[in-house]
């Protein structure tokens, strides 16, 4: 059951990346989802562990500290990001495109990992594998992103 948790958990906070990754948000837009879904990921682990008074506390411990480091990570997503990981949706299938964000320091690698095909009602969209390593901190994260009117691709 723990084990189970804690993979929910680590799925929903690295869709954070993706969501961050693959959309125009503003960073402050970036840093509000990624606290939220850090919180909601780390309030599943904390929930994991102990009983009653113990487990609420951990609970609140992994709520918060969920938030601050999907925050973090939200936080320190800029333009360039965003205009890398679009640029890499662009690139054949199973070519990784990897970056360092100079300002932040974080690397950046985007591999699409199907051709285009249809989902959820989108013709243009792709699987895709993002890893992002920030303060020697791993995450990796496959999804769907579809290709939007104005070019830019978005996590469905």
């Amino acid at each position: 059951m723990k084990t189970s948790l804690i993979s929910i958990a680590l799925l929903v906070s690295m869709s954070v990346l993706a969501v961050t990754g693959c959309s125009t948000n503003t960073q402050e837009q970036n840093t509000g989802i990624g606290a939220v879904t850090g919180a909601v990921a780390g309030g599943l682990v904390g929930s994991a562990f102990g009983s009653g008074t113990g487990q609420v506390v951990a609970i609140a411990a992994g709520a918060i500290a969920g938030a601050f480091v999907g925050g973090y990570i939200g936080h320190n997503m800029d333009h360039s990001d965003h205009v890398a990981m679009s640029n890499a949706m662009n690139k054949p299938t199973n070519k990784t495109t990897k970056w360092t964000n100079a300002k932040t320091g974080a690397h950046y690698s985007l591999t699409p990992i199907s051709k285009t095909m249809a989902y959820k009602g989108n013709s243009m969209c792709r699987e895709y594998r993002s890893t992002v390593v920030m303060s020697d901190k791993k995450q990796t994260v496959v999804g769907v992103a579809c290709q939007q009117q104005d070019g830019s691709w978005k996590t469905v």
